[in-house]
């Protein structure tokens, strides 16, 4: 009997070992008593369906990439939610070919081995520390065995592949972070990407985003007047585009990482984009912003929502949906085929796994798995570890 390419398994329970990762930065693996890390499972996969999601992956890097050109050549982003200044960033940044760090395709597999791409997570994707570092920790330190740790292995070559990508970026000696002071997710997430990039040789500092202010003649600075030469921010380009300072992004001369450009593949609108070019691949979903134009059950997506705020399926809007647009620009909602995902059976009930493989520059570099209780992945959902039979 050929064995599934996706299964869960019940482990014995560790408690302890969401403690010992703080050393890792991982302080938020219980936030406000809710258990982020599981600490009685994993997912076991098959080498052939991490094959699969490498290739897949790989595959849609590329059918983005043309895909963003042929939106570029057409001037044409009504259906991305941008404001005119926001586009004419995102189109400078496109022309100049700025380079990318990283990115999260977001992928349903089933226990078949089918994938399908729900969405590419191509400007601020979450979960980095936990699937580049913290789940490696727990495979390196878990004995091996059925209750403990099935699999010989682990899909996970990020951190070397991050640390290797900072040196092509082309930036100066010093790199600041920034990301909002109140957000500890965010902080352990940017105090591990400051690692790598020390360990490539570069000068780091931290910054929270609403310390950066401007200063004429220089351009955008920290509090104590440093140019800001270069700045890595987990902070989106629409969310700093509707500030105060948003007239002010157009003047800098800041590079920034992930830069404008990403903005075009981060956007859900670029399902549609891909539908259109590719129509019938067997990676896509169908996607349209014409909700008759899909067969069947359609979940409606902001175009530049995130972490599954503002989601719709069939018209029936998720209790969070209002809360992450309030004070945002709007966009247009597209429509994708509804691909629910595969429940896994747990001691309480189901739960609804989604695969997110990290991109570090154009390879694919690893997997980290999110699960939740609902088909639709939020924020509030698990990070399981996995590994490969």
């Amino acid at each position: 009997m050929t064995a599934p390419a996706i299964a869960r398994r019940t482990l014995r329970r560790d408690d302890a070992f969401p403690l010992r990762a703080e050393a890792l930065g991982f302080s938020f693996h219980s936030p406000e008593g809710r258990e982020y890390w599981a600490r009685d499972a994993c997912y076991v996969l098959t080498p052939e369906a991490i094959a699969a999601m490498e290739a897949a992956a790989r595959e849609l890097n590329g059918m983005i990439a043309a895909a963003v050109d042929r939106i570029v050549a057409r001037g044409d982003y009504d259906a991305f939610g941008f404001t005119p200044r926001l586009a004419a960033l995102v189109e400078a940044s496109h022309r100049a070919r700025e380079p990318s760090l990283y990115g999260r395709f977001d992928f349903r597999l089933d226990p078949g081995g089918a994938i399908k791409l729900f969405e590419f997570n191509a400007e601020t994707p979450a979960a980095l520390l936990e699937a580049a570092t913290v789940q490696l920790a727990w495979f390196e330190e878990a004995p091996p065995g059925p209750m403990t740790r099935p699999g010989t292995d682990q899909w996970n070559a990020i951190d070397d592949a991050l640390v290797a990508r900072w040196p092509q970026l082309g930036l100066p000696r010093r790199i600041h972070f920034a990301a909002e002071r109140d957000r500890e997710d965010e902080i352990a997430q940017v105090a591990y990407l400051m690692a790598t990039a020390r360990a490539a040789g570069h000068d780091a500092a931290f910054l929270p985003v609403d310390d950066i202010s401007w200063q004429d003649g220089t351009g955008f600075v920290t509090p104590d007047g440093t140019p800001l030469a270069a700045c890595f921010k987990l902070y989106p380009w629409d969310w700093l585009d509707i500030e105060e300072g948003g007239r002010l992004l157009p003047l800098g001369r800041t590079r920034w990482i992930e830069p404008a450009r990403r903005m075009l593949s981060a956007s859900k609108a670029i399902l549609v984009a891909l539908w259109e070019m590719f129509p019938r691949h067997p990676l896509l979903l169908p996607a349209s912003l014409d909700r008759a134009a899909i067969d069947g059950a359609a979940i409606g997506k902001p175009a530049l929502g995130l972490e599954g705020w503002g989601m719709t399926v069939d018209g029936t809007v998720r209790d969070e949906s209002t809360e992450i647009a309030e004070g945002l620009p709007p966009s247009p909602t597209i429509w994708q085929q509804w691909a629910p995902l595969p429940g896994h059976a747990t001691p309480t009930g189901l739960a609804y796994p989604v695969m997110g493989v990290w991109m570090i520059g154009d390879e694919p570099a690893g997997l980290g798995i999110r699960e939740g209780d609902d088909r639709v992945t939020t924020f509030e959902d698990r990070f399981v570890p996995h590994v490969i039979l």
